[in-house]
């Protein structure tokens, strides 16, 4: 439902008005589009996936600690 996301989009201190003029309308849909094909072909395939420095990949839901360790291994070899 396009006024909840509306809602949220206030909620977070968005412009509601921009916001439903955007779900309303398909300008962004090339963008979206694209992103798509480029995480698509990065190899996510599953929801939840996050994505890491654009780099590395954690699929499926995860514990807070998976979380946390993958996190401070990625700022340990920064």
């Amino acid at each position: 439902d396009p006024e909840v996301l509306v809602a949220i989009a206030s909620l977070v201190g968005l412009d509601a008005a921009r916001a439903r003029q955007i779900l309303a309308g398909d300008g962004h849909a090339e963008a979206v589009r694209a992103r798509q094909s480029l995480y698509r072909s990065a190899g996510v395939t599953s929801v939840p996936t996050v994505v890491f420095n654009e780099r590395h990949l954690l699929a499926g839901a995860q514990t807070p600690e998976v979380y946390e360790r993958v996190m401070r291994d990625l700022a340990a070899a920064a």
